[in-house]
Order: structure tokens, then C-alpha cells, then sequence
């Protein structure tokens, strides 16, 4: 046994040094053009034909031309490795398709799976140029530069697609409203003109949803040529936009969807309804009459103010009767604001309370009080004013405790909040023995003032118009000194044109300033 173990071992090792010659010439990829080379460089004919064996490469001496036969044979493997690779990335392609459903109601379809193709193109991509920059590229030079060319093209394509795909997603409800295609009808043309290419471009696409089939240099053209006049019709729209907002400058509080959503049924005035909440603090629903004319507006607590003249938006653009609305708004509260206040001191305070809208009880109530606080001042009768106050705090509480409308209820939790408040400024301008009405600590106060006609706020050296704008009947913070200090900062800012912002933790009365 040891003997024909010694005489194995001696035959292998006699064919060991032939093993790489055999390896080099036996590599996958050696083709008719790496013999070639290697008769080339060897000086006489070495060609596989019938009959050609191991033992005729070592009689013919190729030992002794390894090194020849180990270089091309590795140039053969990596040869085989670029064309391998291209075959694959073919194969690929030939079986990916766009995935082509219909689109809603429109007769026409668009394309998902947009990822997918990127992923696979984004990789492939990566692969060609890599082999772009390979040595051993030369036999598939041009196969490889016609296949970067076709996957860049594809890529091309693909952006402009994707691109134009969502502009006419957005675009296509918009134009498909006629009182669009009436206020913009050049636009509308531009639009119907790419709509026709794009339905063209689809039912060729469902057809024949091939990827490389479909991605033609034909193709990127009308893409990019759809997209150039996709992007002017954007930026008109943009700019009618502008337009309407420029008319009614809360149309900056919509977005442009739910603008144009809006001016897509200007036939009908209450579409504007479930928009109101966006553009008006508490407005949250008019009151039409069967002929659309409007003659009133809800809070979202549900409480009612009329509008002293009915409107009508028949026949006007949107903007132009959403500003008669924000004039009939104003117009409205400063109605029954006044009625409020002149009705104050006709009958007792527990009836007033519950008879007005609860902003009108507020602010009201608010200059009822200022008005009071300084004929105390001046008659050095605050002591007995406080005393008034206490009962007035006294026959709220007692009234909150009856039955009551929620509406009421919560018009009495915020003027309770407000009369604390009143009564505290009151218990400090006592403590301090205030006997001026000029004095800092009477004037760093929110004062409410009906003078000239008008209600005004004042603070300080500020004195402000009231806005009128309806707050529909909401509860209130406490009211504490840094609420007062924000009162004095921000009324200070506003008479300087400037604006506030004030920060801190969640809860503590930072938007109600």
C-alpha cells in the first residue's frame, strides 16, 4: 500500500506543475478570438479542434508558455463576465412592462409602479458604467455604449413622465369644470392639446406596455413638449390665483386646491361653506335663503348673528362677494355689539347676560365696566364700586347654577372669568389708592371704549379700533398678570406696525393673547 501511495503522490506531483496550464485554457469565455492571441504570442497554431487533448497542449510545449495562456485566459474570464452580465440586464428588460390601469371615470389610463422600474434602471445604470470603464470592454464596446445610451434615454423619459403624469393628474379635474375653461380659456386650449397627446401616449402604452418598446427619443419629445406647456399653464393658473386673492386677501388661508375647488362651482355660493372655518375666525356656516341670497352666519357652536342688509352673490365673482361677506360680518357684529351696550343699563345684568351674542356680552360688558371703573376713580369711590362688583360676581355665579342653554352656559363660564379679572384690577388700583384716571396702574389695563361711534380697545398710549371680527361664543383662560403683560406688549407692537410672538409651554393662554 505505501508503495502505491509513493507512486500515486510521485504522479501527482509530476502533474502538478501542469494544473494552471490546464485551468488558464479550460476558463469559461475563451472563445475562437483568445486562441488567436495566444497562437499570436506563442508563434505557431493552438486551436481546439477533434482530438484535442491535454496531453497534445504539453506536446506541443505550452508549459513553457504559461504566463501567455494564465493572461488571456483571466482576459477570457473577465470578457465573459461583461457579457454574461449584459445578456442578464437584457433578459430583464424584456420582461418588465409599465403597469397601466385606468384612470377614475377620465377614459384613459396612467402608470404605477414607477419605483420599480427606477430601482431596476438606477441599478443597471450603475452596472453599464462601471463596464464603461472596464479594460477588458473592447469586444462589447459598442454593444455597451448603444445599451448606457438606450438606459439613459429610459431615465430621461422616466422623469419627464413621472413628472408629466402628476401635473395632468392635478390639471384634468381643474379644466374639466366649465367656469375654469370660462375664466381661463386660453389655458383651457393649452391644456386639451396635451390631454389629447397624453390619452394618444396611454392607449399606445396599454397596448404595447413593454418598457424598452414604449421609451422611444419620439416619446421624450412630446413629454418634454407637454411638460414645457404643462409648467406655463401651472404658472398662469398661479397667477389668476394671485389675482383672487389680491381681490379677498384671506383667500391666503386656502391652499390652491381648495381655492380653486371654490371657484370650480361659482354657481353655486354654497360650496364655499365647509371653507369658511379657513378664512374667518368662527364663521362656520351662512344662512341662505332658497334665491342663495344670504342674511346671516353661524358660529361652530352653532350660535346666530344677522347681517343688518341681506347679500346677494348672484352674478359676482367669488371674491368680490366673499368680501361683501367679510363686510356684512364686520357690519353685523358692530349692530348687535351696539345694541348690547346701549341695551346694558335698561334691565338687571343676569337678564342682559343671557339675551346677546356672547361676544357682544364680553366686550360689552367690558366697556360698561371701564366706563365705571373711571367714574369711580373720580368720585374716590372704588371701595363702594368693588363692593358692586362682588354682588355682580355674586349673581353670575348664582345664575350659572340654573337651567340654562349651553350656549348660555358658555357665554356666563367666560364673562365669570372676565368679572374675576375686573375684580382683581379693581382690589389693585384699591390697594394702591389710585385717584387718577391717568394713572399707569388704571391705564396698563384692556380698556373698552364706545366713542365716536365706534368701539375702541386701549392700552397704555395704544389706542386701537376693534376689528369686528366674529368670535362666535368661545370659553376664556384665566386671565392672569402675564396675560396682562402680553395685553401691554402686543398693543404696544401693534401701534409700532410691528408683531408679537409669544412663546412658552403648552396651555397657558399663548394663542387667546
Amino acid at each position: 500500500i505505501l508503495q502505491i501511495a509513493e507512486h500515486i503522490k510521485s504522479e501527482i506531483d509530476k502533474f502538478k506543475p501542469y494544473v494552471p496550464l490546464a485551468t488558464s485554457l479550460r476558463r469559461e469565455g475563451m472563445y475562437e478570438r483568445h486562441w488567436d492571441q495566444i497562437s499570436e504570442k506563442v508563434g505557431f497554431d493552438v486551436r481546439p479542434n477533434e482530438g484535442f487533448t491535454f496531453t497534445t497542449v504539453i506536446e506541443m510545449g505550452l508549459l513553457k508558455h504559461l504566463e501567455v495562456c494564465q493572461e488571456v485566459g483571466e482576459k477570457a474570464t473577465k470578457e465573459y463576465a461583461i457579457e454574461i452580465s449584459l445578456k442578464k440586464m437584457y433578459a430583464e428588460w424584456d420582461g418588465m412592462e409599465f403597469r397601466v390601469p385606468k384612470y377614475k371615470e377620465t377614459n384613459t389610463y396612467y402608470v404605477t409602479g414607477f419605483d420599480d422600474v427606477s430601482n431596476v434602471l438606477d441599478e443597471h445604470i450603475q452596472t453599464t458604467q462601471a463596464m464603461q470603464f472596464s479594460v477588458f470592454k473592447k469586444p462589447f464596446e459598442e454593444k455597451i455604449e448603444e445599451w448606457a445610451h438606450k438606459l439613459l434615454l429610459v431615465s430621461d423619459i422616466l422623469e419627464e413622465w413621472i413628472k408629466c403624469q402628476g401635473q395632468w393628474m392635478y390639471l384634468q379635474p381643474i379644466f374639466e369644470s366649465p367656469d375654469i375653461i370660462k375664466q381661463l380659456p386660453l389655458e383651457g386650449k393649452k391644456f386639451r392639446g396635451v390631454d389629447t397627446k397624453w390619452r394618444e401616449t396611454m392607449s399606445a402604452t396599454k397596448a404595447s406596455p413593454g418598457v424598452l418598446k414604449v421609451c422611444t427619443q419620439e416619446l421624450l419629445d412630446t413629454l418634454r413638449e407637454a411638460n414645457t406647456t404643462l409648467d406655463e399653464v401651472q404658472k398662469n393658473l398661479e397667477n389668476y390665483l394671485q389675482t383672487k386673492r389680491d381681490a379677498f386677501a384671506r383667500f391666503y388661508f386656502l391652499s390652491n386646491d381648495e381655492l380653486l375647488e371654490i371657484l370650480s362651482q361659482t354657481k353655486d355660493p354654497t360650496a364655499v361653506q365647509e371653507h369658511l372655518r379657513k378664512v374667518f375666525e368662527n364663521m362656520s356656516k351662512l344662512e341662505f335663503h332658497s334665491d342663495k341670497t344670504i342674511h346671516a352666519m353661524f358660529s361652530a357652536e352653532g350660535e346666530k348673528v344677522n347681517f343688518v342688509e341681506e347679500l346677494d352673490p348672484k352674478g359676482k365673482n367669488v371674491e368680490y362677494w366673499m368680501g361683501e361677506v367679510e363686510s356684512s360680518m364686520i357690519a353685523g357684529v358692530r349692530n348687535v355689539m351696539l345694541k348690547s351696550i346701549q341695551d346694558y343699563g335698561t334691565r338687571n345684568r343676569s337678564e342682559w347676560v343671557v339675551s346677546h351674542p356672547g361676544q357682544c356680552v364680553l366686550n360689552g360688558s367690558q366697556v360698561r365696566w371701564t366706563m365705571e371703573v373711571e367714574e369711580a376713580i373720580k368720585a374716590g369711590k372704588i371701595p363702594e364700586f368693588m363692593d358692586s362688583l362682588n354682588a355682580q360676581l355674586n349673581d353670575m355665579v348664582d345664575l350659572v347654577r340654573q337651567k340654562l342653554s349651553k350656549m348660555q352656559q358658555i357665554t356666563l363660564n367666560a364673562l365669570i372669568v372676565i368679572d374675576v379679572h375686573a375684580k382683581d384690577v379693581v382690589e389693585k388700583l384699591l390697594v394702591n389708592k389710585v385717584d387718577d384716571i391717568s394713572s399707569f396702574e388704571w391705564i396698563s389695563q384692556l380698556r373698552y371704549y364706545w366713542e365716536q361711534d365706534d368701539l375702541y380697545v386701549k392700552c397704555i398710549q395704544t389706542n386701537f379700533p376693534y376689528g369686528y371680527e366674529y368670535l362666535g361664543n368661545t370659553l376664556r383662560l384665566v386671565i392672569t398678570p402675564l396675560t396682562d403683560k402680553c395685553y401691554m406688549t402686543l398693543m404696544g407692537a401693534l401701534k409700532l406696525n410691528l408683531g408679537g410672538a409669544p412663546a412658552g409651554p403648552a396651555g397657558t393662554g399663548k394663542t387667546e393673547s
